[in-house]
């Protein structure tokens, strides 16, 4: 398994160079998309800077593209996610990891089950413009203080099977299977379901600052025969001081698991 790490920006890549970290990911919405149309050739010229490669791209929507109720522009959104695609897809990227927790969540007042309805047609779509372009999209379970849907992967994989959505796959992120109080055993319902995968300690905190056990984590997915990579995503305090420490304790948490 390679063990990456989110950064808000090419500015944070050669920390995690030096750490030793395999690839990095990079969010779609901020940097990849960053300054609309105008922006494709400067992102596309920063990723030679570097020997790493943003293999695995996450935060795939802004907060201010609304994907679900009434005022939905489907002809923007569909315009944005094909250009975004195709920006991941030139930068080498494996995985888009679909989080953007507020973009997809049921607005008030809109009805539940029409949202869910809405939601699959834009998944179902989505994945097959990614495949198109030998990407996969990884829905990502966050919890219920950042979205109102999806906030498992037991959730997750329910709606992925019922609505027969096979091109899609799911993240399986320790942090937020801690907040909703969900056990490891989902992963392994989830079987080969899950593409790629994130960590944090306890609290979001730095691996390695808080108290959470990292190698059951690595032990499930290694049992469930897990093949992607993992990226590390906290919130950190100085990022060039604290990525090395916490990428070992990751790595260490890995071997103690079977990897």
């Amino acid at each position: 398994m390679r063990l990456g790490c989110c950064v808000s920006g090419f500015d944070q890549v050669a920390a995690v160079e030096a750490a030793g970290a395999d690839y990095y990911e990079l969010p779609v919405a901020t940097t990849v998309m960053a300054d609309g149309e105008a922006g494709r050739a400067a992102f596309l010229a920063g990723i030679p800077r570097h020997r790493l490669r943003p293999t695995a791209f996450n935060i795939l929507f802004p907060r201010t593209i609304s994907l679900v109720g009434p005022s939905v522009d489907r002809a923007a959104v569909g315009r944005y996610v094909v250009e975004a695609l195709d920006r991941v897809a030139a930068a080498g990227g494996r995985v888009v990891v679909f989080g953007s927790g507020r973009s997809r969540a049921v607005p008030d007042g809109v009805d539940r089950a029409s949202a869910l309805d809405e939601l699959e047609r834009l998944l179902r779509w989505t994945a097959a413009e990614a495949g198109m372009r030998h990407v996969v999209v990884a829905l990502e379970p966050l919890r219920h203080a950042e979205s109102n849907v999806f906030n498992s992967i037991g959730e997750c994989a329910a709606f992925l099977r019922d609505r027969r959505l096979g091109e899609l796959r799911l993240v399986a992120d320790s942090y937020h299977m801690v907040e909703e109080g969900e056990p490891l055993e989902a992963i392994d319902a989830a079987g080969d379901r899950i593409a790629h995968a994130h960590v944090a300690d306890s609290g979001r905190v730095p691996p390695g600052q808080g108290q959470y056990e990292f190698s059951t984590f690595f032990a499930r997915l290694r049992a469930m025969g897990y093949g992607g990579d993992c990226s590390i995503e906290c919130v950190w305090t100085d990022f060039a001081s604290e990525i090395a420490a916490s990428l070992e304790v990751v790595r260490r948490a890995a071997a103690e698991g079977g990897w």
